[in-house]
């Protein structure tokens, strides 16, 4: 879910005001701008499945970005599933490939299905207003219920504030509870302008399919989504303590880890609640894709970009993000809550699916794109091909910035008027934690460059201990830095 602190969803990496640069981006942001490499790329070979997940796995592990991790593969119908270190630091108690997770922001696309099933079924519209099934929210009356599948709303954030870490372990929380956390405050847009990602678009979600069915949240999960698509190794953060195998939650501190609070089930709901194994994840995503849940018209719906009002894409889905790694479409979602982080991508051109979980609060998409680089000779290729046109002293400000970003030390003269604004103290905290615990680079190649408008983007390949990832430094035309951005190849 939103915030690195709380229930987080969505890595907050970068700052930009489209694709590109400039306001501070959502927490997942939009892909970075496809740069093609200048030169043919050279024969690379690809690697076997099972030892690029071993290498990618292992190499988290010894960075100590994550205790212990599940992985799983399926590709063209072969399924991979490895485990890697411990579900539980202090008893020694290995992950295996059955090790529960709690699966955070991924439970998202699964109440984007509830909805699509109950439309289906006549007892809703996506286009009804979230005021005919929720009479206690006069501010977001009008939002439809289509805008909160898209994260379109403009509904404010309830995770924000100091205290929900605190509050959210600690404290019982209720429907009501979470909304008054957010009625007083007019919406941050208006509905369909902008995508801003926001947890309680999904709170109202899961409230609208519990007054439509007349059940529960969870029950309903578990007849209409975990029945039919078979996930007998799945539930919710309330039954943790009954269920087999669950691991523990741990936030990385650089040196080690250290055991995280327990988050209470009634603040994650239908935003973040669900609790899953890696070979259960792989059901749901094969079941949906199936037509198991719902017809294939909404599987379609669910993965493909919503547009704003305006017709600019949001590279969001219903409850799926929509980007590409290396040029291969890649719809996919990650979540996180206190001391897990979970990743489900999917690559439909490739019949392929790749699901991470893990017990720390470090997030590892990056993970993701280098299992699947690894596995693709293509992809590899494009990213070793030499692409001329580099700036030395751009590329000698994105490390500075890398490194100023990591230790919070922000020089805002290098800054446009917009990135300044854009980077509020919260949002600095928030990149610092994110940045922090990558280090310093191992490299970093110049991998090309676009013209957008007003600024240059380069884009740089980082390489760290724990993963790879892109760079994205825009450059305006009086030298100031009008975005920067850190997210997978």
């Amino acid at each position: 879910m939103r915030r690195p602190a709380g229930l987080v969803a969505l890595a907050i990496f970068a700052f930009s005001a489209r694709p590109g640069v400039g306001q501070p981006a959502s927490p997942a942001p939009a892909p970075a701008p496809s740069l093609a490499a200048q030169a043919p790329p050279s024969p690379v070979a690809a690697m076997p499945i099972g030892d690029a997940v071993d290498l990618v796995a292992k190499r988290l592990i010894a960075a100590k970005r994550v205790p212990g991790l599940a992985v799983a593969v399926e590709q063209n119908g072969v399924v991979v599933e490895q485990a890697y270190g411990y579900a539980d630091v202090a008893k020694k108690v290995p992950v295996t490939t059955d090790t529960r997770f709690e699966i955070g922001s991924v439970t998202k696309q699964f109440t984007a299905a509830c909805v699509l099933q109950l439309a289906d079924a006549g007892k809703l519209s996506l286009d009804d207003r979230l005021g005919k099934y929720v009479s206690d929210y006069f501010i977001g009356r009008g939002v439809t219920v289509r805008q909160l599948l898209e994260q379109t709303s403009g509904i404010p954030e309830y995770l924000d504030g100091a205290d929900v870490v605190d509050a959210a372990s600690t404290h019982p929380a209720t429907y009501a509870t979470i909304l008054d956390r957010v009625s007083a405050k007019p919406l941050d847009f208006p509905p369909g302008t902008r995508w801003e990602y926001s947890n309680t678009n999904y709170i109202l979600l899961g409230r609208i399919v519990e007054f439509v069915s007349r059940e529960k949240y969870e029950t309903y999960v578990r007849e209409h989504i975990f029945g039919p698509a078979g996930m007998t190794q799945s539930g919710f953060i309330d039954d943790e303590a009954t269920l087999p195998a669950m691991a523990r939650g741990y936030t990385a501190t650089g040196s080690g880890f250290t055991p995280a609070p327990l988050l209470r089930e009634d603040w994650a709901q239908a935003a973040g609640g669900i609790v899953s194994t890696v070979g259960d994840v792989l059901k749901w995503d094969d079941a949906l894709l199936a037509g198991k849940i719902v017809p294939a018209a909404d599987v379609t719906l669910m993965r493909s970009e919503a547009k704003l009002v305006d017709g600019s894409p949001t590279h969001y889905g219903l409850g799926w993000l929509v980007d590409d790694v290396g040029g291969h479409p890649h719809v996919w979602h990650n979540g996180g809550t206190f001391g897990f982080h979970a990743v489900n991508a999917t690559f439909p051109s490739d019949d392929e699916a790749i699901v991470i979980l893990g017990n720390s609060t470090s997030g590892f998409e990056s993970a993701v794109s280098d299992i699947f680089t690894k596995t693709h000779a293509d992809v590899l290729a494009s990213l070793e091909a030499v692409v001329p046109g580099e700036d030395p002293a751009v590329t000698a400000r994105a490390k500075e910035w890398l490194h100023r970003f990591e230790t919070d030390d922000i020089d805002r003269s290098q800054l446009t008027a917009t990135m300044s604004t854009a980077l509020t103290p919260e949002l600095t905290a928030a990149a610092q934690r994110q940045f922090a615990p990558l280090g310093v680079p191992q490299s970093l190649s110049f991998r090309g460059k676009l013209e957008d408008g007003t600024s240059t983007i380069y884009r740089y390949l980082a390489t760290f201990p724990a993963g790879t990832f892109v760079i994205l430094i825009g450059i305006d035309t009086n030298g100031k830095i009008s975005g920067y951005r850190l997210l997978p190849p």
